[in-house]
Formats: structure tokens, C-alpha cells, sequence
């Protein structure tokens, strides 16, 4: 231990001097293992849509899945956009009848009389004497509470005359006219009017416009008196003039109006989609929009529904309001509603139609208690738009239709295998999906595989009549919602030239197929649901029993080196190969984008296990590797990781080789470094 110490004291002090002594250097020899991977067939493919099955000898089958066709039809039931648009007119204005009165009393008269209080008290008893135009006046009518103005296409005016005066009237003319205009409305000529009983005058009201200010003038109305009897002197008896004017049919008022219905009526709204007949829709998306114009001075409401087309059992239905449009002008108001979600009735407001959707609308005024202007020439432009409905599910009869398309698709995982293999046995099967309650009919016209060397054409008699498919089954209330009808077509070395278009190693796949929906055109109760159509699907199962030359496998493992001033050195790979298959390795430093630093190549193989009679492995064997390199201190303090490419060569070659599931190759890459320590 002393001598230890002594000598680690030495070498500080060493170390601790100044730099006019001369370094000391070592060279050293470093071995040591810095990778380690295990390549199988299982691991190596990488895809989800490739799979390895265990078969019951433990060998592996391949199975690779790729969709060829998925087309949905749902562009096969748009209700594209539909219109209706009423322009309403009033028809009729309504108006209630209204009555205006006014009286002259007995005070009245009295009071006009020189000294008429003294000589007739109110509630004494005398002798009313015979008067001559006493009751000559003007006096104004105020219907102002009713109206302003109101120009009549027809009805009447009942002018009455009642006299309540205790004596009799003679020689009674009145007049009633719009105040401060010359024109009379209605004059009444009545010879004479006893006490108590009253005469009535009806006049047409067509083409006339009356004024909510009236006035009405007594030309004459004489007292024919009670002599010589007397009377008692009631100051509110009174001669009264009522004004009724009924049955009104207005052109155009300014008035307050009572509640006025617009419009009410039921509009059916059929789509054009073809054969399509339809029967019930659920919607993803669609709605109602409404451009409302009124000239119409007051507020409008407007009410619309679709009895059939409910969400969570409540109709669809809408209210908005049109605000008062200025005077001379017009107002305009725009409106969207949506109906996502709601299902539809397309069978009309009987249920004995397709396509179609019944709706109600109504349009009115509320009494405001406001006066306003309408007018016959009044309006309101109504534009209701029922938006391109786009169906979450459509039932119904789905209709005919035929679709061509081509495709081409990739199909790079088969293109990756660099080098020639024959396959000994191979299945493929195309399987069908129809998720339409509808039958269809799958035509594949041409499918070729797609080199960079070579373009080879499916040739196979089951090709020759088309695939049929039945009707998908729906399963309300359940998941999954539709049970899909299925078809399978299978195609082999023995019925078709299959196994050539894989061993051409395709990098695309080129399908051109016809798609027939209801071939036999009879399926009424269809259904189709968005998102669901008709797909085929290619699923390839190869038995990994093949014969080739210069296959390649590629893996990559993540390394790291912190190791500077190498001289030399160079990488030992042992391989325990249980594959009887020879393999060539090359390997290739890369950097942290994976850009190649460095590329190394030994002379030695892995060499192939050895085999029974029937081709199995018996007992694997050991390889070792050796790939010298120099002067790459520098890639090597880059690298960050290490890539095998793997070159299979089958042997004995040209025999066909069985690969089963415990077949691995193991490989462990040991560095043999000389550096120098300073």
C-alpha cells in the first residue's frame, strides 16, 4: 500500500509541473460490446395492417390487409336548397264596426234662451212653447279614438236621430259631413220627430273617405212645443245623433286597428332526388332561413312549422317579428334556423308521399292599440329557404345508381423486399362490406400491379361475373347501428396469376371497379347512414415459405461514443443465426437526423442454420464479422445510431424454405478501439 501511494504521489506531482516537461502518453486497447438487436420477421414489419399467424406446425403465415375500395353514397341523398316565396297582399282590412254619438240636451237648450234657466228650472213643470230655428248649429263629431282616416271600397253609414226632448220636432234637416269641407256625407230630411221615437239614414260608404274629425250642422229643427200641456224640465233629456259605421271593407286606413291575420296557409315542399324516394331523414346539417320584406306599418308576426320533423317528439317550429316598416319605405329582416338533429317526415301531411315535407305558416298583426296605417296596397314578400339538408340517416328506396371509378393505391410495404423471391403458396381474398340497406353488385374491371420494372394484370375467371352483395341490416337503438352484408372472392396461384402481381413487389396497386346500388331495383325499405357505404378490402395470406436471392431487412439500433483520438479500430459482429437463410450485413453510422456518416462493410456472411431433410432448422449457427475501419474519431462522435441492411440469400438456392415463429437471427456488435491517452 505504501508503495501504491508513493507512486500515485508521483504522478500528481508529474501532472502539477510546468509544461516545459514533456507529457506522458499511453496507448490502450478497449473491447467492449456497445449494441445488441434480434431480428425476426415479427418485429422487423413494422405496419398495423401486417400481421404473422402461428400455424399449427409453428411455421408463420403473413397476413397483410389493405382497403382497395371505400366509397360512401352520401352525396347520393343531398336535398339540395328549395324556395318558396309568397308575395300576400291584404285581402281585406278588418274593422270593427264603430259607433260615435253626440247630444244636444235640454240645458243646452234651455241655457240658450234669454233668461230659459228662470222660466224653465230643471226639474219644475211648465208649458214649452213652440221655437224656430233654435237648434240651428254646428257641432263637431270626434272619432279620432277610432280612426284618423279611412277610404272604403264598401259599407255603411247609419246616421240616427233621436229626440229625448219632452216635446216634438218639425222640419228637421241635418247634415254630416268631413269637418271644414263642403261635401256631405249623408243629409237627413225628417218632416217630423215626435218625443221619444227616433229615424234612421243609411248611406254607402264605397269609394268615400271619411276623417276621424266630423261635424255635423242642423239646418233647421223647430220646436213644435207642448201647448197646452205641461211638461217636466229635465235638463239631460236630449236630442242625440249616432253615428254607426258598419260592414266596413277598407282600402286604406289610419286608424287603430284590431288584430289582423296576413297570411295562413300550408305549403308542401317536394325535392328533386332523382329516384330516390324517401321516407324519413335524420339531418347532420340543414335549416331554415326566411327573408321577410313588409311595407306593412306595424309589426308583423310570423309563425312557421313542420309538423313532421321533430327533435326529442317537439315539431320544428319558428317565431320572429318584422318591425314596422317606414312610411313610404319597406323593412327588410333576415332569419337562419337550424334543424341539425331533427328527423324528418318526407311522407307529406297524410303520409301517402315521398320526398316531400309539409309545412305551416301564419302571419299577423296584433291589435297595438297604436294608430297605424294599412293599405290594401300593403305587402309583405315572404322568401322561406329550406337549406341544403345533408342526412345523418336516410330511409327509404335509396335508388339506382351505377359508379366507375379508379384508384390507385400504395403498396410500398411489398416494394420495400429489395431482391427476387418466389412464393411457394398464396391467398388472397377480397372481401366485401355493403353497410347500405340496399343490395350491390362489385365489378373489378382491371387490377394490376405496379413496379418500377414491370406492370402485371390480374388475369382470374371469377373476376368475369360480378360480386353481389346483400342488404346491410340496421340495428336501431344498438351499437354497432348497422350489421354490414359481406362477400368474399378468394384468389390463389391455382385460379389466378395472383402470386406474380405480389412478386413483382408492387409499389401501386391500380384498381378500376363498377359499383351497382339496388341492381334488382326493389329494395323499398332501404336505409343509408353517412359515413357507410361499400368497401372492399384485399387480405393477403402468404405461408413464409419462399425461395430467394438478395432480400432485404434493415433495423436500427441507438448507440452513443464518447471516445476521442481513436487510431484504430473496427467493429465485431456475432451473429447466431437460426434463419437458413445465408445473410451479407452491412452497417452504416448515422447521425441524429439520420444522415449517413459512415458506411462499413465486412468480408465474412452470416452463414445459414442448419437444416433437415424438410428444410427445418436443426441447430443454429455462429458467425463473426469483422468491419476494420480508420480516421473516423469524428463520424464516431456523431453517431448516434447504427443501421443494419440485411441481404437473404435462401439456401440450398432455388428451394423453396419454411420459416417458422422461433426462427431469429441475434446480432451483437462489439467496438475494438486503440486510443491514446495524454
Amino acid at each position: 500500500m505504501k508503495h501504491a501511494l508513493s507512486y500515485l504521489f508521483f504522478i500528481c506531482f508529474l501532472f502539477s509541473c510546468r509544461h516545459d516537461f514533456e507529457k506522458p502518453t499511453w496507448d490502450t486497447d478497449i473491447i467492449t460490446p456497445i449494441a445488441f438487436t434480434n431480428l425476426n420477421l415479427s418485429n422487423i414489419v413494422k405496419d398495423s395492417i401486417i400481421q404473422f399467424d402461428t400455424l399449427s406446425d409453428n411455421s408463420l403465415n403473413l397476413i397483410y390487409q389493405k382497403e382497395i375500395i371505400n366509397y360512401n353514397f352520401d352525396s347520393l341523398i343531398h336535398l339540395k336548397p328549395i324556395s318558396t316565396t309568397k308575395n300576400v297582399k291584404l285581402e281585406t282590412i278588418n274593422f270593427s264596426n264603430t259607433t260615435v254619438t253626440h247630444s244636444i240636451t235640454m240645458g243646452d237648450l234651455i241655457s240658450s234662451i234669454d233668461f230659459g234657466t228662470i222660466l224653465f228650472p230643471d226639474g219644475g213643470t211648465a208649458v214649452i212653447p213652440a221655437y224656430s230655428d233654435l237648434l240651428n248649429e254646428i257641432f263637431p263629431i270626434d272619432a279620432n279614438d277610432y280612426f284618423e282616416e279611412m277610404t272604403f271600397t264598401d259599407g255603411y253609414l247609419d246616421l240616427t236621430i233621436e229626440n229625448g226632448l219632452p216635446t216634438d220636432l218639425n222640419n228637421v234637416v241635418i247634415e254630416l259631413r268631413n269637418e271644414e269641407q263642403t261635401n256631405n256625407i249623408i243629409t237627413m230630411n225628417i218632416p217630423l220627430l215626435p218625443s221619444g221615437e227616433s229615424e234612421t239614414s243609411t248611406e254607402s260608404l264605397a269609394g268615400q273617405t271619411l276623417f276621424g274629425n266630423l261635424e255635423a250642422e242642423v239646418i233647421s229643427a223647430d220646436i213644435v212645443g207642448t201647448a197646452p200641456n205641461p211638461v217636466t224640465i229635465n235638463y239631460s233629456d236630449a236630442l242625440t245623433a249616432k253615428i254607426v259605421i258598419r260592414d266596413i271593407k277598407l282600402q286604406e286606413g289610419i286608424a287603430v286597428f284590431p288584430d289582423q291575420e296576413i297570411f295562413d296557409e300550408d305549403t308542401v315542399v317536394a325535392f328533386d332526388v332523382g329516384d330516390v324516394k324517401l321516407k324519413r331523414v335524420l339531418v347532420a346539417e340543414g335549416g331554415v332561413e326566411v327573408v321577410g320584406v313588409s311595407t306593412i306599418q306595424d309589426t308583423l308576426k310570423i309563425e312557421y312549422k313542420i309538423p313532421g320533423t321533430t327533435l326529442n317528439g317537439q315539431p320544428f317550429e319558428f317565431y320572429f317579428e318584422l318591425p314596422p316598416a317606414p312610411e313610404g319605405g319597406s323593412i327588410t329582416e333576415t332569419k337562419l334556423f337550424e334543424f341539425s338533429g331533427y328527423e324528418i317526415d318526407m311522407t307529406g301531411k297524410y303520409g301517402d308521399t315521398i320526398n316531400t315535407i309539409y309545412t305551416e305558416s301564419r302571419g299577423w298583426i296584433d291589435s297595438s292599440g297604436v294608430v297605424t296605417h294599412i293599405s290594401l296596397e300593403d305587402s309583405v314578400f315572404n322568401t322561406i329557404t329550406i337549406k341544403e339538408i345533408i342526412p345523418e340517416k336516410a330511409w327509404g328506396y335509396m335508388g339506382k345508381d351505377t359508379i366507375n371509378e379508379s384508384q390507385e393505391l400504395d403498396f410500398g410495404d411489398f416494394s420495400n423486399f429489395s431482391g427476387q423471391f418466389d412464393l411457394e403458396h398464396i391467398e388472397v381474398k377480397l372481401l366485401t362490406e355493403n353497410s347500405i340497406g340496399a343490395k350491390a353488385n362489385v365489378r373489378i374491371n382491371t387490377f394490376k400491379s405496379t413496379s418500377d420494372q414491370n406492370e402485371i394484370v390480374l388475369n382470374s375467371d371469377v373476376l368475369f361475373s360480378p360480386i353481389s352483395i346483400g342488404s346491410a341490416t340496421e340495428n336501431p337503438n344498438s351499437n354497432p347501428e348497422v350489421t354490414p352484408s359481406t362477400s368474399t372472392l378468394v384468389l390463389n396461384e391455382v385460379n389466378s396469376n395472383i402470386d406474380e402481381l405480389i412478386e413483382n413487389k408492387p409499389h401501386t396497386l391500380g384498381v378500376d371497379f363498377e359499383l351497382l346500388l339496388n341492381p334488382d331495383n326493389n329494395q323499398d325499405d332501404g336505409f343509408l347512414f353517412k359515413d357507410y357505404g361499400v368497401k372492399s378490402e384485399l387480405q393477403i395470406e402468404i405461408p413464409l415459405s419462399f425461395s430467394g436471392s438478395n432480400i432485404y431487412l434493415k433495423d436500427t439500433v441507438d448507440v452513443s461514443f464518447s471516445i476521442d483520438n481513436i487510431e484504430q479500430a473496427s467493429f465485431t459482429l456475432l451473429a447466431q443465426n437460426s434463419y437458413p437463410i445465408d445473410a451479407e450485413i452491412k452497417m452504416f453510422l448515422l447521425d441524429q437526423n439520420n444522415m449517413v456518416l459512415e458506411s462499413l462493410l465486412s468480408e465474412q456472411i452470416v452463414q445459414a442454420s442448419e437444416v433437415d431433410a424438410n428444410g427445418k432448422t436443426i441447430s443454429s449457427t455462429s458467425s463473426e464479422l469483422t468491419f476494420a475501419f480508420n480516421n473516423i474519431s469524428e463520424s464516431l462522435s456523431l453517431c448516434k445510431k447504427i443501421a443494419f441492411e440485411v441481404t437473404l440469400n435462401t439456401q440450398p438456392l432455388n428451394q423453396f424454405v419454411t420459416i417458422y415463429s422461433n426462427y431469429a437471427m441475434d446480432l451483437k456488435l462489439v467496438a475494438n478501439f486503440n486510443y491514446t491517452l495524454e
